[in-house]
């Protein structure tokens, strides 16, 4: 009888027992889920990293025709619009500062401050600003 109740019990317990090990592997899956979307989160953080940094360069890559003052001012200003937004959807701050600076910088443009003559200075100046943005962005990259 004792053997036939020990019997009894192993059988009823099998079930428990194979479903705590269903338990502990659903919980692994769940674990290996999580990993799997934090990779991702990562991954799309750098994506949105590399995409902020794609229009920055190019934002900050601007040099106005000052052959045409009018036509120079007017691009200007469409970039001053561009690189406050870029600036403002930055997650980064020194990026976001580097984009203020050439902002600011591009603003004497639109103002009218910078002409032919000055030029020559204002886009030397420009070089070093977009250097540091490219810089900035080699860091966030790497």
């Amino acid at each position: 009888m004792r053997a036939r109740m020990r019997i009894v019990v192993a059988v009823l317990s099998l079930p428990l027992l194979a479903g705590l090990a269903a338990c502990g592997e659903i919980q692994e899956a769940q674990q290996g889920l999580q990993d799997a979307n934090q990779q991702i989160q990562g991954a799309q953080q750098t994506l949105d990293s590399a995409q902020a940094c794609l229009q920055a360069i190019n934002a900050a890559n601007f040099v106005p025709n000052f052959a045409d003052p009018q036509k120079a001012q007017a691009d200007a200003q469409a970039k001053v619009t561009e690189l406050q937004k870029l600036a403002n959807e930055t997650g980064d701050e020194t990026l976001k500062q580097n984009l203020l600076d050439v902002q600011d910088s591009v603003q004497q443009v639109a103002d009218g401050k910078v002409d032919i003559e000055a030029s020559a200075e204002w886009t030397s100046a420009q070089l070093d600003k977009y250097q540091a943005v490219t810089t900035t962005c080699s860091r966030l990259g790497g």
